[in-house]
């Protein structure tokens, strides 16, 4: 049994994310109210699939509504964004970098 633990107001995100991305759908367990659920799937997911979830949890989790394509194009971006925000002193070449990954970040998720 594969299980991930979730914010309730994003489960069923990620359940719709599933479906259209031929994932086998999760069974979501949680107390009535409690603000995490845990998404569950029996039996396990195959690495292929975990790699698919990983993603698609990660775009479920977002505060706005983005496919499994935009995650997947934008992820790299995200993550050097965030490396880039922990440095203490970023060159110019990092700046420019993440100014780049900045603006494919907002071509995605502005659909343009």
């Amino acid at each position: 049994m594969t299980t991930i633990d979730a914010p309730r107001e994003s489960a069923q995100n990620i359940v719709d994310l599933c479906d259209r991305n031929a994932v086998r759908r999760p069974e979501i367990v949680g107390f009535p109210g409690a603000p995490i659920v845990t998404l569950t799937w029996t039996p396990d997911l195959s690495p292929a699939e975990q790699t698919t979830v990983t993603d698609i949890v990660n775009a479920g989790l977002s505060h706005v509504s983005i496919s499994l394509a935009e995650w997947q194009a934008i992820k790299a971006d995200v993550a050097g964004l965030v490396t880039y925000q922990g440095l203490a002193s970023p060159t110019l070449a990092q700046t420019v970098l993440a100014v780049k990954a900045q603006s494919r970040i907002l071509r995605a998720l502005l659909r343009n």
